[in-house]
């Protein structure tokens, strides 16, 4: 039926194979619309354990679904990707875990299914997916998506029984995102649980809260909590309560808004005015920036945009890339490789003139800086065209930290930074021998120092330092604080130092504010 092309043809088509679903009182084998081809579906929901069950939209039972009857004269309606979706609901398609979750996740027909699924399947996926647009109700199931094709880009080909037991985990550990517009939702199915509040651009990343957009939470046990990269609740620490919210009920998931309208007023905080300059792309973030400066043909279009059109146009593509990337930050870094060898393989994603985004597996010159955007298993790289205008040059580069830390301290400053805390960030030369200066990092142009909990304790009520500290840790901080001015002060680049302790904070602010130390920016940034 994929070569009927009338609206009205189709339509009749649709009412007939409904009708007669009802009478059978079974699943259609075919739809029109490339609905064709599907084996058979069993559930990736496991059952609950313990007898306990599963929030609405996070679980169910393993096994066949029973047969759904439709009443006869039903008609599926719509565009062509939420009948797809009708049909999945309904039961209409037989597909396994991991195409249900591409369905769900906005594209209108299964790919071919491969055993194995290899990378070069995965990317293929990847940008199939890019070219659909995003909604409230595609968001979260396409996060889960974008999570299991990165992990077969990184980790190599994958059976099919594999790739539904990855399914799997999403159910079993309650999985759950925040969405663009502030609410969380389950990321297996989409459905919306409960309302955060509004997101906002804050430390480097989009937030609502104790969410962050872009990030994996577990429900199980009524809470929610950070998850590690296998989905596994990483942190005893409940970021909220698992609660039945009434507004969703107002809450359209098939709507034909774009998610990335919910960010608009967001980047409006960052683009204040037009950008017609490379340099005035790094108030975006730095994933993004990188995108579009990598495309001489886009960077054409988008400068010449109104400052609302590059704010929405910012917006689309944040949206896109977190959603399929985990992140919208990059840092950037020299390419390695383990084994002996002059290129590595990686997925390289590009913006085309149109603004479309695309992922291809390249193969890069060991020893090239890129941009990577790091947002769990699979990081992507962002190239330079030869014929691009070069991007702003960073103050500095990555290198070894130099230093060891408590846990504590190690999970504050990668909070900060955005980057592991065994590599610092240099301005100046790499290593202490080598006259660089260090800082804990360098994130969406801003250099960064991080000053994780333990240093309220060590200042008095009226934020002197306390007499055992003023001339060991007060005169350490002064002396870093003023390294860091001197070696930064003529290169037009931001400081700001992140405390995690609201005393320690105004302490420490108080504190380089008396040596003169305007510059730096002290911020009160408590510990996640």
């Amino acid at each position: 039926m994929k070569g009927i092309q009338s609206p009205r043809r189709e339509w009749l088509c649709l009412v007939l194979i409904a009708g007669l679903v009802g009478c059978a009182g079974g699943r259609a084998r075919s739809l029109p619309v490339g609905l064709h081809g599907y084996a058979r579906y069993h559930s990736a929901s496991p059952a609950p354990l313990h007898g306990g069950a599963a929030p609405e939209g996070a679980g169910g039972t393993v096994g066949d679904e029973a047969p759904v009857r439709i009443p006869p004269g039903t008609v599926l309606i719509g565009s062509a990707e939420e009948r797809t979706r009708q049909a999945v609901e309904l039961g209409l398609l037989e597909v396994d875990a991991f195409e249900k979750l591409l369905l769900r996740a906005g594209l209108e027909e299964s790919p071919v299914r491969r055993n194995p699924f290899t990378p070069e399947d995965a990317a293929e996926v990847l940008n199939r997916l890019m070219e659909k647009p995003v909604t409230p109700g595609t968001y979260p199931p396409r996060m889960a998506a974008g999570f299991v094709l990165r992990e077969v880009l990184e980790g190599g080909a994958v059976s099919r029984e594999e790739l539904e037991r990855r399914v799997e985990r999403f159910v079993r550990e309650q999985v759950a995102v925040l969405r663009p517009d502030g609410y969380l939702a389950w990321a297996l199915d989409g459905r919306t649980q409960q309302k955060v509040r509004a997101v906002q651009w804050k430390d480097g990343t989009f937030r609502a809260g104790n969410f962050e957009l872009g990030r994996f939470y577990s429900g199980k046990g009524g809470v929610f909590r950070s998850v590690d990269a296998q989905l596994r609740a990483a942190d005893w620490r409940p970021l909220a309560e698992v609660y039945d919210d009434a507004d969703v009920l107002s809450r359209s998931l098939d709507g034909a808004e774009d998610a990335f309208v919910e960010l608009y007023h967001g980047m409006g905080q960052l683009l204040s005015h037009p950008t017609d300059s490379f340099a005035s792309l790094r108030h975006l973030p730095q994933g993004v920036a990188a995108l579009i400066a990598s495309s001489p043909e886009y960077w054409e279009r988008f400068r010449y945009m109104t400052e609302g059109e590059q704010i929405r146009e910012a917006a689309r593509l944040t949206t896109n890339v977190i959603t399929l990337w985990g992140t919208a930050s990059a840092t950037t870094r020299t390419l390695t490789r383990a084994a002996a060898g002059v290129e590595a393989t990686v997925p390289v994603l590009a913006v085309s003139a149109e603004g479309l985004l695309s992922v291809e597996r390249v193969a890069v010159p060991v020893g090239r800086a890129a941009a990577v955007l790091s947002g769990g298993p699979g990081a992507a790289i962002v190239l330079q065209k030869a014929n691009a205008t070069p991007a702003p040059a960073e103050p500095g580069k990555w290198g070894p930290a130099e230093e060891s830390m408590s846990a504590r301290a190690r999970r504050y400053q990668e909070q900060i930074s955005g980057h592991t805390a065994d590599e610092a960030y240099w301005v100046g030369g790499v290593g202490r021998n080598s006259g660089g200066v260090k800082f804990d990092g360098f994130r969406d142009g801003v250099l960064r120092e991080a000053k994780g909990p333990g240093y309220a304790n060590k200042f008095q009520e009226s934020l002197a330092p306390k007499v055992w500290f003023e001339e060991t840790g007060a005169r350490q901080l002064r002396d870093q604080a003023e390294r860091q001015w001197r070696k930064t002060r003529n290169m037009g680049v931001r400081i700001e130092w992140h405390v995690a302790e609201k005393k320690a904070a105004d302490a420490i602010r108080s504190l380089l504010k008396g040596d003169g130390m305007d510059g730096i920016e002290v911020v009160h940034t408590p510990a996640r």
